[in-house]
């Protein structure tokens, strides 16, 4: 139960990021417009490849002064926390979408979902990672994104609950994030490689 309390606190998460900027005044509107600008422009650069954009990189790309970059977030660990909950935004909703069918059809479909998740987010997961050990709430965020992940799995294959907890354990570890990205930056797999040695593994652990 605790686990799928995590999907529902997710989806409050993602309304309340949704809907935050939808009433405001044309002041309000225009700063707002600004502290976006800065969280895409850090978001941009994390994805070409800049996992540590300092604020001067990030002030550049906004098209913002570096002071009022510092107007908006009160420091570096604040314009990347906010970049995260962003990011839950934009690619995080898809976990929410119910899976119905067989046992094959719903691993398939479930590793498709989290492909398409985990291509979206891994450069801002990585920056994330690197940053996790020097900030309390960013580890946070992070343990509730990998509840969240272990939540979506609970909720859509029952079946787990007929296996040993070695077993159930290793099924979260294989539809984890950080085992898309050893397959996809480690042993160089296509994303569809990727995706398909992912349900394979599935597939035989669950027996389908």
């Amino acid at each position: 139960m605790s686990q799928t309390l995590d999907v529902f606190a997710l989806c409050v998460q993602l309304k309340v990021l949704c809907v935050g900027l939808s009433v405001m005044d044309g002041r309000t509107a225009r700063a707002a417009k600004n502290r976006q600008a800065v969280l895409d422009a850090a978001l941009a650069l994390i994805d070409e490849g800049d996992l540590h954009p300092t604020a001067q990189a990030v002030a550049e790309r906004a098209g913002v002064a570096t002071r009022s970059l510092y107007h908006h977030f009160h420091d570096l660990e604040t314009l990347y926390l906010s970049a995260a909950q962003t990011q839950i935004a934009r690619h995080w909703g898809v976990l929410l979408d119910p899976v119905t069918g067989e046992l094959g059809a719903r691993i398939d479909a479930l590793v498709t979902v989290r492909a398409k998740l985990y291509e979206g987010v891994t450069n801002v997961r990585r920056a994330a990672v690197l940053r996790e050990h020097e900030s309390v709430v960013l580890s946070e965020r992070m343990n509730e994104s990998r509840a969240a992940l272990r939540a979506h799995l609970r909720t859509n294959l029952p079946e787990l609950e007929a296996l040993g907890q070695a077993e159930r354990e290793a099924v979260f570890a294989m539809g984890s994030w950080e085992t898309w990205d050893v397959l996809r930056r480690h042993q160089g797999l296509t994303a569809d490689a990727a995706r398909a040695a992912v349900v394979a593994v599935l597939t035989r652990m669950l027996g389908a």
